[in-house]
């Protein structure tokens, strides 16, 4: 234990009790064999979707990328730290040949995409997390994306993607940047250090909170209930309430635990903790300033009983942040076991929070001593 006290923390978990039991039965999954067994094909059955997507995705055939997406005007593909947005799958296919040809031609290969975690259910959404190459898209570093995904019947109907552009180098983020070298060149991110804006609408768009741009479902009941009541606790910044949702063990990911300059590593390096002490020491620290808790909507909900995800808009402090200068968007991506979350991912542009904030933040985590374990022992070595 570190200092936040056995005591405290056995004390934390007993007033916790019955909204770890709301928590169990919102999801409704029973502490039986057939449910354990039912969410692990759920998630062996995504990890193989994704595996043989990444596998097209690289193999620098376009049209083995374009055969997975439903062939529809309804196809959208957004990125929304860039605010890029491409409506219909007429308009995606030349880009994405675009882009394959590019990266053959400057960097040798099309394999510049490597899948590292998947949760969701392909029978409605998931989100993916990926690593794309140094010089895919900026010079100094590879870039670490959430990617979010809706389904209609067995095709993706939509990808959005979130990523912070802390990791990467200054140039790349505020310029001047260097482009010769790139395949696919998007830098200066935020030109002169002014966060990017639009008065076009911020990716990934207006969306149904349950439902995809063809209406079907994007999540299982479960799932919507689930994510409904963990993002009411994130919002009431209530910590014992909070805690109720995670494992003992649990892993938590932030790009604001990364202590340091810009540049910081990819793969969620530097910017993750685990288990329930450390966890509840964050929220303790900064549970009332995240921008996904206090004042903060939920967008679009994916996944099933394994695991997947929401999709979140900043409100409260952060309500002038963002794109469109009015709240910042983010990604949360979720793992579950037996009805409690093993391992949660949160992603969004850090660049777009008011600089006083963002220093506040790490400041009041650094003290409390939230830091990546990992790269603390680094640092020891």
């Amino acid at each position: 234990m570190t200092a936040f006290s056995r005591r405290k923390f056995l004390g934390s978990m007993a007033a916790a009790v019955p909204f770890a039991v709301m928590a169990d039965r919102a999801l409704g999954v029973s502490a039986g064999a057939g449910s354990a067994i039912s969410a692990e094909i759920t998630s062996e059955q995504t990890w193989a979707f994704f595996r043989a997507f990444y596998q097209d995705w690289d193999s620098g055939d376009p049209a083995r990328v374009v055969a997975r997406m439903a062939q529809s005007s309804a196809f959208t593909f957004s990125d929304a730290t860039l605010n890029l947005l491409f409506q219909g799958i007429s308009t995606f296919t030349p880009a994405i040949s675009q882009l394959i040809s590019s990266e053959v031609q400057v960097l040798g290969t099309a394999n510049v995409a490597t899948l590292f975690h998947a949760t969701g259910d392909i029978n409605y959404g998931a989100i993916i997390e990926e690593v794309s190459v140094r010089n895919a898209f900026f010079s100094t570093n590879a870039l670490t994306a959430q990617r979010v995904f809706d389904f209609d019947s067995g095709l993706v109907i939509r990808m959005t993607d979130y990523w912070d552009s802390r990791e990467m180098g200054e140039s790349d983020i505020v310029g001047p940047a260097v482009t010769q070298g790139v395949a696919f060149p998007n830098a200066p991110i935020h030109p002169g250090g002014v966060p990017r804006s639009s008065t076009t609408p911020a990716a990934p768009g207006p969306l149904a909170l349950t439902t995809s741009v063809t209406g079907q479902p994007s999540a299982s009941a479960e799932m919507i209930d689930f994510a409904q009541q963990f993002h009411a606790a994130l919002c009431s910044a209530n910590v014992n309430t909070i805690l109720s949702f995670f494992t003992d063990d649990a892993i938590y990911i932030n790009p604001l635990i990364h202590q340091g300059p810009v540049l910081y590593g990819n793969f969620d390096q530097t910017t993750q903790i685990q288990g329930l002490d450390l966890i509840s020491q964050l929220f303790f620290a900064v549970g009332a300033e995240l921008p996904d808790g206090l004042g903060s909507s939920l967008v679009h909900i994916v996944g099933g009983q394994s695991g997947g995800g929401f999709e979140w808009k900043a409100g409260g402090q952060y309500a002038n942040t963002g794109i469109n200068r009015n709240g910042l968007n983010g990604s949360t991506a979720i793992d579950l076991y037996n009805g409690k979350i093993r391992r949660m991912s949160v992603k969004f542009d850090t660049f777009q929070l008011q600089q006083s904030s963002y220093d506040l933040i790490r400041s009041q985590l650094l003290a409390a001593g939230v830091v990546d374990q990992n790269a603390q022992s680094s640092k020891r070595r």
